[in-house]
């Protein structure tokens, strides 16, 4: 029902809502990994206190607007004792429900940006890497299940302010390169964060850490790619893929060519290619088949570049290289094997 009493802690409330916030919230639980709607709604009102007060004169109160969208409904748990005695003098004084209250809250939480409201969601966790940092501590904590131990860096957000990320060092001493031992974890990931002041914080051991931390902070991208290059030789229709495919997009800073007046095609640029090898091109698209340098590191390399089959040919380094070579020769006995069963190339045939 609607709420026009008192409140308390474990009572059941319904919020109309628009059919753009209910969706909205239902995106974010699921991508946060949340228990369900319903934690998502009590971790908002948890925080009330963060958000602007609402005007008691210009508070929405019209439900009719939602009826043809399915409710929210949740239970409101401990954490939401404060909301609540607040909420029972708000309504109380301003003549308004419950419900149009929580729903102000919920329609400020969804009008952040979305990297802001998952350091809005974990704010306890983040709070806890930020006093790390700054205090130059190790932290234990688990990552998609798997504990670790790790020196918080900084906090950064995606190009497009989706999505935030901790980058961290480890303990891998063992590690050839600097930036191997320097991760990118998703903040909504991270949980069971502790304070772990006997070892010494793992990216300040000696200044090429230290440096190389600064340059991921300045040079930031979720995969770290910064200082990492992949080349890729690319068919004309793997460069028109390129083109078209944005998301986790590497950028190409270089391309081997033989051809001065060799003009940019498949691309909004317009503008010619220098002469020579490995002229560094002059706009974020690629123009037309070659071999191609990336700044791209090994990880997003392996997210982008399969989706390419065979328009795309990685040449370097050769570990990726191999391991793309392993990655296809295993579907290909996937799809070799099918085609040999006689029943199942009948059945289709038939489609």
């Amino acid at each position: 029902m609607y709420l026009y009493d008192m409140i308390n802690v474990s009572q059941k409330i319904k919020v109309a809502v628009s059919h753009l916030l209910r969706s909205q919230m239902e995106l974010d639980a699921e991508d946060y990994g949340l228990k369900s709607l319903s934690d998502l709604c009590n971790r908002i009102l948890a925080r009330y206190a963060e958000f602007a007060p609402p005007d008691p004169t210009r508070i929405g109160t019209d439900d009719t607007l939602y009826k043809n969208v399915p409710p929210l409904q949740f239970s409101l748990n401990q954490a939401g004792e404060s909301f609540a005695n607040f909420a029972n003098s708000f309504t109380k004084n301003a003549g308004t429900k419950i419900a149009t209250l929580c729903r102000y809250y919920f329609e400020c939480y969804v009008n952040m940006p979305r990297g802001r409201r998952e350091c809005f969601i974990f704010r306890n966790e983040l709070d806890k890497l930020n006093a790390a940092a700054e205090a130059r501590t190790n932290v234990s904590l688990t990552y998609r299940g798997e504990r670790k131990c790790v020196s918080p860096c900084f906090l950064a957000f995606s190009p497009s302010q989706v999505r935030a990320y901790v980058v961290v060092c480890d303990d891998k001493v063992e590690c050839a390169a600097t930036g191997a031992r320097f991760h990118s974890l998703r903040l909504c990931h991270i949980r069971g964060v502790t304070p772990d002041t006997a070892s010494k914080v793992f990216h300040c051991e000696n200044f090429e850490l230290s440096h190389q931390a600064e340059v991921f902070h300045e040079h930031f991208d979720p995969f770290l790619c910064y200082g990492q290059s992949v080349k890729v030789k690319l068919t004309e229709e793997g460069a028109k893929r390129y083109n078209k495919l944005t998301t986790n997009r590497p950028k190409v800073i270089a391309k081997e060519r033989t051809y001065v007046d060799d003009t940019a095609t498949a691309t909004s640029c317009n503008n010619k290619m220098p002469a020579g090898n490995n002229a560094r091109p002059d706009c974020a698209e690629v123009n037309g088949a070659g071999t191609y340098t990336f700044e791209c590191s090994e990880k997003l390399a392996k997210v982008y570049f399969p989706q390419f089959l065979s328009d795309a040919d990685v040449l370097a380094p050769r570990e990726l290289r191999l391991w793309f070579k392993e990655q296809f020769e295993k579907a290909a006995g996937v799809y070799k094997a099918c085609c040999q069963d006689v029943d199942y190339t009948q059945k289709y045939a038939r489609l």
